[in-house]
């Protein structure tokens, strides 16, 4: 089968950020083990026009030779062309932004076969932006976004979501026809399920962009919490630079922090090092506010590392709570720091989490989801 994937794909493979570039790189890598696939990359500014091989899938990269990413609408006309030109089975599309809705609309135009999957939530993700302040960039991105979202998400007869929890918000949306959604959820590296936690540290690992939505400012609250419990834990924060102001807020709250010499902040490290943070760790605990998924709690559940994190958006959803972890409510910092200081005092329950984390987390195999969107593949 040739398939073609749109949607972002990592520049170097070794450095890949944000949750639809590993989804997308992980799909094409398992389905070109059995597949001709090529990958439209989403075009970039400062980008190259390109065709580059990353073992046997092709990438093809643009430029966006505008300022601005919603410009890459410029280039669907181009990028269609170039697709059908290579008469593919099936293409499928990597989330509901312009460009993609844009990319669909013209694919389906000229009567190719097209799968969408969504990757997280605009109108959600935005309006939660809109309560920490109202802003004109904010108000306008809400408006904006959410609404070619939702158009977009009108024209889908079906669409691939990673957790009922994204099927139930799209089917609360004001729109006139929902898709009909499919559950499948993202997978994540082979190299994963190799790695195992360590068992006796006493590290607590935070991994998520550096950003407000991935909460890591309270996560360093809570942490300060479990020190004066008498804990000697350690915490270590990973993620890409997602908002350098938010960084330096960051940044500024360790430096204060009486426990500063126990807490590092590491970013946009290589996959390798990312590992290495994963073999040291012994806790997982991210202070989230939102995921439709959630990609690095099933890397932590991978890693046998038993889960810290709240009861928001699809964070139940891979985290069971009471089996691979605990959750608390978004608001309850004590809590979130008595579950990350249980964890670390009680060998037995973590032991327990551990075993279930390592156990459930085969779901998150590559093989296994693409085997279901093959499916989905051949009923279009």
């Amino acid at each position: 089968m040739r398939i073609v994937q749109i949607g972002s794909y990592p520049v170097a493979s070794d450095r890949i950020h944000g949750g639809v570039e590993a989804s997308v790189y992980g799909l094409a890598q398992e389905q070109s083990k059995t597949n001709e696939v090529h990958v439209f990359d989403c075009p970039r500014i400062g980008g190259d026009n390109k065709i580059e091989g990353d073992g046997e899938v092709q990438v093809h990269r643009y430029r966006n030779d505008g300022s601005r990413q919603y410009q890459t609408s410029r280039l669907v006309k181009r990028i269609t062309e170039e697709i059908c030109a290579l008469n593919p089975d099936v293409c499928h599309v990597h989330g509901t932004n312009l460009f993609s809705w844009c990319m669909y609309r013209s694919l389906i135009r000229k009567n190719q076969k097209v799968l969408v999957t969504i990757h997280g939530l605009v109108c959600v993700e935005k309006k939660l932006m809109l309560k920490k302040g109202v802003t004109l960039k904010r108000v306008l991105q809400f408006f904006y976004q959410g609404n070619v979202e939702k158009r977009f998400l009108a024209h889908l007869p079906m669409a691939i979501v990673d957790t009922e929890y994204v099927k139930e918000k799209v089917n609360e949306y004001p729109i006139r026809r929902k898709p009909k959604m499919y559950v499948i959820p993202q997978g994540i590296s082979e190299s994963f399920f190799s790695i195992n936690c360590s068992a006796d540290s006493n590290v607590v690992l935070s991994v998520g962009a550096i950003g407000q939505r991935k909460g890591h400012l309270l996560t360093v609250k809570a942490f300060e919490k479990v020190r004066e419990k008498g804990s000697e834990a350690k915490l270590i924060i990973v993620g890409s630079v997602a908002d350098t102001a938010y960084l330096h807020q960051l940044q500024k709250a360790i430096d204060e922090s009486v426990y500063s010499k126990d807490i590092s902040l590491r970013t946009d490290l290589s996959d390798g090092d990312l590992k290495d943070m994963y073999r040291t760790a012994h806790l997982f605990a991210l202070y989230t506010e939102e995921e439709s998924q959630g990609i690095v709690f099933a890397e932590a559940m991978a890693s046998a590392m038993p889960v810290v994190s709240t009861k928001v958006g699809g964070v139940p959803f891979v985290v069971q709570d009471g089996t691979v972890g605990l959750l608390s409510n978004y608001g309850d910092i004590e809590s979130f720091a008595d579950h990350i200081g249980v964890l670390l005092k009680d060998e037995g329950l973590w032991r327990s989490y551990s075993s279930s984390a390592k156990q459930i987390s085969n779901r998150y195999h590559w093989s296994v989801i693409c085997n279901r969107i093959d499916a989905l593949y051949k009923s279009l």
